[in-house]
């Protein structure tokens, strides 16, 4: 018993012979067409095409020919079918027709009285069949280009004078055998005489090389022109057309296919909305067979809106088929990683617009490592890629399928401007980038890749591992900072570690999806872990936001939602964070003076009080709980074993004042190791024609005299140092000229 056809078996590129599974209308021109055709075999021999580009039909319609032509009152026309693309090369043509009209014959003198077929009897019937299977043989060429059947002979001149009806004498008198011209126009005479016709379908002409289309031309309108023979050639006009004048070397094979040709039978497209409305059909059925359920209004409707848009270029129905493979080969095994909707725009433009599939994925894979933060994109680039989409979609008409318009509904950072530069890479909000990973969608940066690699970017968490620690964020915070040490000790392929790509997905529109356990959750496992990172990540990459600027961000986005959604809940989790975090580093250097610059305690960058993360009264309090624990730290030598150690000099600095660290460095710097290290730590970072790191005076003067500190310096010189401390010593003096220099 066979198994029941799925919506997700694939669509193969066989024709239709089922009339259940016609959709577009072949069965009822079958049903007109086919009296036409018996007619035509009634003449003196016809050729009659049937045009229409591949994939449009044609062989599907032979097939229904050859169901309507037997309930014809015409039962005396027999369909021959020639396949010279099944057939293989070493085939004659011609000897395929000959034999199947001889066996033909054969088998109607069988079913006929002895003596009644056209005046002969069975016998003269086998011999006229052994005369047209022998001129097949003599006449026929192998499909291979100028192969030949030389040397095949007629039967004896008995056979062939009785199967001719010319007799043994006349050919006894002509002292030689027939000709094949002569054997032709016997041959034509006799099939003139029957109440016998054939229609000789011949398909996917358009397929063949140039030498074997002219071979099936030579045969039809020369060798077997005969009369009652009309023959059915289905091709793709200017396919063949090409073919022909590549074989024949002739200026125009459009002109040589109409002498050929006497009648035409176009194709027709199917009508407007057809195409689409099947493909609507199966997609919705590929939807429900993996899913279980219908889709949501929302969700059916872009499905709907994919196939409206991008469909408008189908053409044919073997479009639709190759469209159906290509959803279903990526959707029954990855539902879960993709848009549905998406996948169907995807795979039209796939197979309707392959240079622009080929665009698009260029475009995203820049685009995605754009957002991760592991590349930049040049002027010319951009310039590139934008003049790329202008040839592409040159259309500025709002709703077009060849317009940037609607690329950008569904691709972000596009729109249509006569600078090709503005049109690509256009800024996009978080909470649109956002919502494009949230559901999955083809402007994904994280998914993108799996509609045209069928896997996700090598540089992007999966969701099920942003899942996992969701999981652990809501349940086991302890355990959630331990896997967060673990991403940050693993590096990704382009630079960076995992810990850090983290955070960036960590925008607020992604926390405002999280319950609030896990947001609370989340907070305490970064803060658990930042200085950690600081110590392993080390200093940010040139044009890159260090670890600890994007956790600030994080941190920062985290309390603000947690404050909309649970206001009673903001103090307890900055309590566990002020007063137990473990990165004081971080706190100090980074959050909490980010903080004190925002609400303009220092510097002059204040920020409107919305902007602002915590409230003054927050600020002030958890401001001296930093400072009775950086007290603390200097009282039991913790502070030196903080990351970033300068970092927390100038963040006491800004919420004590100088006093406090200052009077700590002198107690701190009387190990001359720890005096050079203190140095080195205090270099700053800059950027010219090259990355510096110049040691000012400006900075050192907070904590320690400047000329003494030089002095020193010049005696641990003297002193003949170690190898060691004399680079690190060397590495000192080139901080100091480096400033002195250049900034």
């Amino acid at each position: 018993m066979n198994k029941p056809i799925t919506a997700l078996a694939s669509e193969t590129d066989r024709a239709l012979d089922d009339i259940n599974a016609d959709e577009f209308g072949f069965v009822e021109i079958a049903k007109k067409l086919a009296p036409s055709l018996a007619d035509a075999s009634a003449s003196d021999g016809m050729v009659i095409g049937i045009e229409g580009p591949w994939g449009s039909g044609k062989t599907s319609l032979l097939n229904f020919l050859r169901q309507e032509l037997p309930k014809l009152a015409r039962s005396e026309v027999h369909v021959i079918t020639l396949a010279p693309w099944l057939a293989g090369d070493t085939t004659s043509l011609i000897g395929s027709l000959t034999d199947a009209i001889a066996e033909i014959l054969e088998a109607q003198a069988d079913i006929q009285q002895p003596t009644s077929w056209f005046g002969l009897g069975k016998r003269k019937a086998s011999e006229y069949g052994q005369v047209l299977r022998g001129y097949g043989a003599r006449t026929g060429r192998t499909l291979a280009p100028l192969a030949t059947a030389a040397g095949a002979l007629y039967a004896p001149a008995a056979v062939v004078g009785a199967g001719l009806g010319m007799g043994a004498e006349y050919l006894d008198k002509l002292g030689r055998k027939p000709t094949d011209a002569e054997v032709k126009k016997r041959i034509s005479e006799q099939l003139a005489e029957l109440d016998q016709r054939f229609l000789v379908f011949i398909d996917d002409l358009d397929r063949l090389e140039p030498q074997q289309a002219v071979e099936v031309i030579r045969m039809v309108r020369s060798v077997a022109d005969f009369p009652k023979v009309a023959y059915v050639m289905c091709y793709d006009r200017s396919v063949l057309a090409h073919a022909l004048e590549k074989g024949l070397q002739v200026k125009d094979g459009e002109v040589f296919l109409q002498k050929i040709v006497q009648l035409t039978f176009s194709i027709p497209l199917p009508e407007p909305f057809d195409l689409r409305l099947s493909l609507l059909n199966r997609v919705f059925a590929i939807y429900h067979e993996v899913n279980g359920r219908e889709p949501d209004g929302e969700e059916a409707a872009d499905i709907r809106s994919a196939i409206d848009h991008e469909g408008s270029g189908l053409r044919t129905p073997r479009d639709v088929k190759l469209v159906l493979n290509a959803i279903k080969f990526a959707y029954r095994n990855m539902a879960q990683e993709l848009n549905f909707a998406d996948l169907c725009r995807i795979s039209l433009i796939k197979i309707l617009q392959p240079a622009l599939y080929r665009w698009l994925e260029n475009y995203l894979s820049v685009r995605s490592v754009i957002f991760t933060g592991d590349a930049r994109v040049s002027d010319d680039d951009i310039d590139e890629i934008g003049t790329q989409l202008r040839v592409l979609l040159p259309s500025d008409t709002i709703g077009s399928h060849r317009s940037i318009w609607n690329l950008s509904n569904f691709i972000p950072g596009l729109q249509y401007h006569e600078d090709v530069k503005k049109c690509v890479f256009q800024p996009v909000y978080d909470r649109h980038t956002h919502d494009y990973i949230r559901k999955r969608r083809l402007g994904s940066p994280l998914h993108y890749r799996y509609y045209f690699a069928l896997s996700g970017p090598r540089t992007a968490l999966p969701d099920s591992k942003m899942a996992e620690l969701l999981d652990l964020a809501k349940n086991d915070r302890l355990a959630l900072a331990q896997k967060l040490r673990e991403y940050v000790d693993a590096p990704r392929p382009l630079g960076q570690n995992w810990f850090e790509y983290i955070l960036d997905r960590l925008n607020s529109s992604y926390i405002g999806t999280f319950e609030t356990s896990q947001i609370r959750g989340v907070g305490l496992a970064i803060t658990d872990v930042m200085d950690y990172a600081i110590g392993k990540t080390g200093a940010a990459s040139l044009f890159r936001r260090s670890v600890a600027d994007k956790a600030e961000l994080v941190l920062g986005d985290i309390i603000d939602v947690l404050r909309k959604r649970d206001a009673n809940g903001v103090e307890p989790l900055l309590d566990e964070i002020f007063d137990h975090g473990p990165s004081l580093s971080w706190l100090v250097g980074e959050f909490f003076r980010s903080e004190l610059f925002d609400h303009g305690i220092v510097g002059d960058r204040a920020k409107p009080q919305d902007m602002r993360h915590l409230t003054s009264e927050e600020l002030t309090k958890y401001r001296e709980v930093l400072k009775q624990r950086l007290t603390q730290a200097a009282e039991d030598q913790t502070l030196p074993t903080y990351p970033e150690l300068s970092g927390i000099l100038y963040g006491w600095r800004d919420l004590a004042g100088v006093e406090a660290p200052r009077e700590w460095v002198q107690s701190y710097i009387a190990d001359d190791d720890k005096f050079i290290d203190l140095l080195l730590e205090m270099r700053g970072l800059a950027v010219s024609d090259k990355v510096y790191y110049p040691l000012r005076k400006s900075a050192v003067e907070y904590f320690l005299d400047w000329e003494a500190a030089v002095a020193r310096l010049e005696a641990l010189e003297a002193a003949d140092p170690s190898r060691e401390r004399s680079r690190r010593l060397a590495d000192i003096r080139e901080a100091m000229r480096v400033d002195e220099d250049r900034f």
